[in-house]
């Protein structure tokens, strides 16, 4: 935007104007040829006398040539921006200015004060400053957005009258503040774009909002985007409309390792609770609903220290089968809507694993079988028991995870049904014994399609026989610290040195198995070592194949080759396999976990499920049940749009998919979303969408920083209290009494510089 921009619409005609200045020089000028000196005798006289005012003479006539120039300049200066705009000619109105207007809407604009929220007397001073603008004098335009959807004005590019207010004020009072997060940059970014394209206005731009220290202090990007407005010459106005700071105990984490569970086993959960005050918490509580229905017992909250967590185990018991919709609710703080966190569990009667074991008798399979459901109402495991034909004649997808023991090798459908399992995030265990074929572990199960075992398979390694009179010397192992063997890592554990290994594979390059897999073929996941002999022989390994776990055991699950399945090592068997479970358990297809930000989006392959979908909302009470059901319609996306993350050179990612956006899943809740398979049956999803922590810290930015950290001096922070009116542009206002005033003076200076330097003769009474 040029200087003259600011003041003037049309500058193009200023420089046609300035050339009209030159004017009065040419008269001035041309006057001075017209005279053709004679010398005479009189005339020398009369020269000589007039040599003492010459001087003074000359500089009297270049002040009134440089007045009257001086007064066409400003008459032109003074009509260039009325041009274009006739209807406008009084002189007492100011240049046209654009005010965009960024309504800060993100969750902690719901911070209860003074019995309402901070977004609400955001939204009333807004309806303040737009009333009076539109009374005010001067040429005004306006745009509205709010910070979460800066690409959705409610408002764009509106010159500021009546009408503008007639529709603006019923939309503002029906606005509601969102649940998300969201960074100011984004908003400001949106303002340059709609005013660096604007170039015969003056820019200002407004921000209402909490001024959060976690979004405008220490803040690169909103530092560059607040110097970015100040490249095309526009006022920025921070407008905080929360007064002071709030302390705020938030729910800010609510997690489980499995979200399925049997019916009458505890499932636990992991809180998170962090205090953002300047003061101790103590007494807190947290109600537990399921399903809507408290729980009689509550969840005691530790004292937390300032800025500090508390991490807190719960555990619930399920009397029924189905989805159990979960909510853990603190108690009403200044921002409530943090209180809470959602989660859902499938629930089932029981949950199935499968024990493939092709040695004869099934021994060892008896061992894991006895130790994951010996008491199926304790555990809610049931052991399915069976041989490795069962891979390629049951649904895989219908297991927890699966065993696979004492194999020899298996068939190509059964491998690639396999690796499909691992890679949709099931979980499978390997007990290998002495038939095991090595070549088949070595290359098929290692290939890179497959990539099912993490280490070539060497000869196997064996405990000396003792000499008669001696006690056998057996291998103990030492475990690393991991979930699954969190029994053996407890201090003083007599576990690990009662579990005796007498025999095991040895790796075939035992400095691969060192060096973590530096073997691996293409695109395969480094493997960790979980647990090596006394002697150094690594014996478990764990390696991810997709979203799959595997485990790897170089040695039996039965008693053949360790005395784990007995005592005195039973115990830490038992416990072992329970934990080797839940690490290894699929994750439930039918739900997801999500926080609330953009949109929600669901796609899927179009051989799966058909274009349309229901969906329900979670809205219970009377007047939004009506609302609380959708239907909408997928539409198709190429595989280079898809954004769930899937291989482009699969045959799933190449395959053309549908997606469909879910604007309405704007709150926090439960959402049920109902797909229908291609036979018309049904499925369900169950989403639960709780708020971003991140807007919990109420902190309050310092103005001053937020000033400085600009270093231009365009950007001010004030309070909502003093916030002024929208008015035209102050510089524009402040030019045109500086014209008014020079132009006076220049005339009147004219003037009497003019009687001066003119004759006048006396009059003889």
């Amino acid at each position: 935007m040029s200087w003259l921009s600011q003041f003037f619409l049309n500058p193009a005609f200023v420089l046609p104007g300035a050339a009209l200045a030159s004017v009065p020089i040419i008269i001035h000028l041309l006057s001075r040829l017209r005279y053709k000196k004679v010398k005479f005798a009189a005339m020398e006289f009369l020269l000589q006398s007039d040599e003492l005012n010459r001087r003074r003479l000359i500089i009297e006539q270049l002040l009134l040539l440089f007045l009257r120039v001086l007064a066409v300049l400003l008459i032109v200066f003074l009509l260039a921006r009325l041009v274009l705009d006739p209807s406008r000619l009084m002189l007492l109105r100011g240049a046209t200015t654009h005010h965009v207007l960024i309504l800060d809407d993100t969750l902690s604009m719901r911070q209860k004060s003074d019995n309402e929220t901070v977004f609400q007397q955001a939204l009333a001073t807004l309806e303040k400053m737009v009333s009076q603008g539109s009374s005010g004098s001067g040429s005004l335009r306006a745009t509205v957005i709010t910070m979460t959807q800066p690409d959705r004005p409610l408002v764009t590019d509106r010159a500021l009258d009546n009408a503008l207010i007639q529709e603006l004020i019923p939309r503002l009072r029906n606005l509601t503040c969102s649940y998300t997060s969201a960074s100011p940059a984004p908003a400001l970014a949106a303002a340059e774009n709609i005013l660096s394209g604007d170039g015969g206005v003056a820019p200002q731009v407004h921000v209402l909002t909490d001024l959060r220290k976690a979004d405008w202090s220490g803040q690169p990007e909103v530092t560059a985007a607040l110097k970015s407005l100040d490249a095309i010459d526009a006022q920025v106005s921070l407008i905080q409309v929360a007064r002071d700071a709030a302390d705020n105990v938030v729910l800010s984490g609510m997690t489980s390792e499995t979200l399925a569970v049997a019916v009458g086993v505890p499932w636990r959960v992991q809180l998170t609770f962090r205090n953002h005050a300047e003061q101790k918490s103590s007494g807190l509580r947290a109600a537990v609903y399921v399903d809507g229905n408290s729980l009689p017992v509550k969840v005691l909250l530790p004292d937390i220290e300032p800025g500090e967590e508390a991490a807190i185990d719960h555990d619930i018991t399920f009397n029924a089968a189905g989805h159990r919709e979960v909510e853990v609710r603190l108690e009403e703080d200044a921002l409530d809507e943090d209180n809470s966190r959602f989660l859902v569990v499938d629930v089932t009667d029981k949950r199935s694993i499968l024990v493939v074991d092709d040695e004869a008798r099934q021994e060892d399979a008896g061992y894991v079988s006895t130790a994951l459901s010996a008491d199926p109402q304790l555990t809610g495991l049931a052991a399915d028991v069976r041989r490795s034909d069962v891979l390629t004649s049951e649904d895989l997808s219908g297991y927890d995870c699966i065993y696979l023991l004492n194999i020899r090798e298996l068939p190509a459908d059964a491998t690639q049904l396999l690796a499909k399992y691992v890679s949709n995030g099931g979980g499978i265990a390997w007990f290998p014994d002495d038939q095991a074929n090595s070549t088949w572990y070595n290359t098929t199960l290692r290939s890179a399609d497959v990539n099912l075992f993490p280490v070539p398979l060497g000869t196997v390694a064996a405990i000396p026989k003792p000499v008669q009179g001696e006690e056998p010397q057996f291998q103990h192992p030492v475990f690393e610290q991991h979930p699954v063997f969190a029994i053996y890592n407890i201090p003083d554990s007599p576990f690990a040195d009662a579990l005796q290994v007498s025999q095991w594979f040895q790796v075939q390059d035992a400095t691969t198995a060192d060096s973590g897999g530096s073997d691996a073929p293409a695109g395969r996941k480094n493997y960790e070592v979980l647990a090596r002999l006394k002697n150094g022989d690594p014996i478990i390994f764990e390696h991810s194949v997709g979203t799959g776990r595997i485990i790897t055991f170089l040695t039996t699950a039965g008693r053949r080759w360790t005395n784990w399945p007995i005592a005195p090592a039973a115990p830490g068997y038992v416990v072992t396999h329970l934990l080797l479970h839940q690490y290894l358990q699929k994750p439930t297809e039918s739900v997801q976990i999500r926080e609330l930000g953009d949109a929600l989006k669901l796609e899927w392959p179009v051989s799966e499920f058909t274009e349309s979908i229901e969906v329900f909302l979670p809205f219970a009470d009377e007047e939004t049940a009506a609302n609380s059901f959708l239907r909408l319609q997928a539409t198709p996306v190429s595989a280079a749009e898809a954004s769930d993350g899937a291989d482009e050179s699969s045959s799933e990612a190449a395959e053309e998919r549908l997606a469909v956006s879910i604007p309405q899943a704007d709150r926090p809740g439960v959402y049920r979303v109902k797909r229908f398979q291609l036979e018309g049956e049904s499925k369900e999803t169950w989403l639960a969408l709780s708020v971003p922590a991140s807007e919990s810290n109420l902190a309050i930015a310092d103005a001053s920083d937020v000033e400085t950290q600009v270093e231009s001096g365009h950007v001010r922070v004030i309070t909502a209290d003093v916030a002024d009116e929208l008015s035209a542009s102050d510089a524009g206002r402040e030019m045109r009494w500086l014209l008014l005033g020079l132009l006076v003076f220049a005339l009147i200076g004219e003037q009497l510089l003019s009687l001066r330097m003119s004759f006048h003769p006396e009059v003889k009474s």
